[in-house]
């Protein structure tokens, strides 16, 4: 045999070896999702979930409340399990740590759209049905906003949305129906709750919200006006990785149950 051919393969033979040796600490670094019956086995719940009043934050009596919290919570006890939460309030950060293994589910209220990316989610039926609402100053209240009573007054003016929120694509809705441009800036690291907040101190004009929330926080800032909706009703769900049918299958199942 050529020694050279040798050579070449004895090198072919020594990477294969090498390959097939990292191939497995690969696979642990980038992390492995989960399925139900691994979830099972362990014995806990791991979700994300953005640290708000609706979906999950801590008590004056210390406790942890919230309504997607509570929600999950009954389906974790009834199920076995102890729940985990890492609390985050970036969506995106929250389908990174699904996609990674970081966690299991997203118990936030994600709201479906025909645009929204579900190449690495899955989500569940329907856990709850809101809408979404303009967050601007009373009339009279502030001069330097101009005070909108329709959607079509939505032409032209810039609203405020957390960083990568669902939001958007409704109001790209909007714009295809008004005919006109609507611009959006997406405010990093804060939640619905925060954004009012500004609204109502005159940081900034204009605020998408949804109705749970404003509803929650409405009574701390009666200078705010809600009354106009932003498009109609919309589903909103909670989500799982490609790689977890059989905890998809579970929690719908749960979910069916709860609401008969």
């Amino acid at each position: 045999m050529d020694r050279r051919y040798l050579k070449y393969l004895v090198i072919g033979l020594i990477i294969a070896i090498v390959s097939a040796l990292m191939l497995p600490q690969k696979e642990e670094e980038r992390g492995v999702g989960r399925d139900y019956d691994a979830i099972s086995e362990e014995g806990i719940l791991r979700v994300t979930m953005s640290y708000a009043a609706n979906s999950y934050h801590v008590g004056d009596d210390g406790e942890p409340d919230g309504y997607h919290y509570r929600l999950v919570r009954d389906f974790a006890e009834e199920h076995g399990l102890r729940l985990e939460v890492i609390p985050e309030m970036d969506v995106a950060k929250q389908e990174a740590m699904l996609a990674e293994g970081r966690c299991d589910l997203i118990a936030d209220g994600h709201l479906l759209t025909e645009e929204y990316d579900t190449i690495h989610l899955q989500y569940t039926r329907p856990v709850r049905v809101d809408r979404l609402l303009l967050v601007q100053r009373k009339a009279g209240v502030d001069s330097l906003c101009t005070h909108l009573r329709s959607q079509i007054e939505l032409a032209g003016q810039t609203v405020c949305i957390p960083e990568n929120s669902p939001f958007k694509q409704r109001i790209r809705h909007i714009m295809e129906e008004i005919g006109d441009s609507i611009y959006v800036d997406e405010i990093p690291r804060y939640g619905q709750e925060q954004l009012m907040a500004m609204v109502a101190h005159g940081d900034i004009c204009y605020a998408i919200c949804e109705k749970e929330v404003v509803n929650t926080h409405i009574s701390r800032f009666p200078q705010l006006d809600v009354s106009l909706p932003v498009g109609f009703n919309q589903f909103y769900s909670w989500a799982v990785g490609r790689h977890a049918p059989a905890l998809l299958d579970s929690i719908n199942l749960w979910l069916s149950l709860k609401h008969e």
